[in-house]
């Protein structure tokens, strides 16, 4: 879903006047945590897939610890708009996670019906240690991949198992997409509108002058 939808911003962004260009004036701050918490997620997806079961011991440990990565990363970076939305999302996906051992649980029908058959033969993996079939001792339930969330490109369907976490994360990096991007008017500097306001100011005054 995040995927799609930060695509579908970037159009959207693209037709409402933005520019690509001036996401690279968003002066994100340590950008490496993300790339360090990206890494791990997708290293213990390829170990799960390739049956490590060595790496899957410590793999609950290394989610929670790409999660606090995550949530240290957007606070340096609060000020960019956007980024409390998708720490609200990162903190519930966190919570969740942590309060279930690491993994994140996945209802294990709504996956089968999804299409995403691949995923349902991992959660009985013991070597897979990203996600969990939800069961009777799962906790915080309603924060699990318990929501049939959609997808522009079907994956093989157009839903996939998500939380609500992932709405706030995505909501939040489209968000700052759109601003990043200058469409529709947003800002990703807090102090544009203060910055406009006080040239406007200063040309009125030189105006008066003359």
């Amino acid at each position: 879903m995040l995927l799609d939808a930060a695509v579908l911003a970037i159009i959207v962004g693209l037709v409402a006047g933005g520019r690509l260009a001036r996401l690279k004036e968003l002066g994100l701050r340590a950008p490496w945590v993300f790339v360090a918490a990206a890494v791990v997620q997708v290293g213990l997806m390829v170990a799960g897939a390739r049956g490590w079961v060595q790496l899957a011991r410590i793999g609950p440990g290394l989610v929670v610890a790409s999660f606090a990565l995550v949530l240290a990363g957007l606070w340096v970076n609060r000020r960019l708009p956007g980024v409390w939305v998708a720490g609200i999302g990162v903190f519930l996906n966190f919570l969740v996670i942590a309060a279930n051992g690491g993994s994140m649980p996945v209802d294990r029908e709504l996956a089968a019906r999804a299409g995403n058959m691949r995923l349902v033969e991992m959660l009985d993996s013991p070597a897979y240690a990203k996600h969990a079939a939800i069961g009777p001792a799962t906790r915080l339930r309603p924060l699990a991949d318990v929501l049939p969330l959609p997808m522009l490109v079907p994956r093989p369907r157009w839903f996939s198992p998500g939380s609500a976490g992932d709405v706030f994360v995505t909501v939040g990096a489209c968000w700052l997409i759109l601003a990043g991007m200058g469409a529709f008017g947003l800002s990703a500097n807090s102090n544009g509108s203060d910055r406009k306001g006080a040239k406007s100011a200063k040309q009125s005054d030189e105006a008066n002058v003359r």
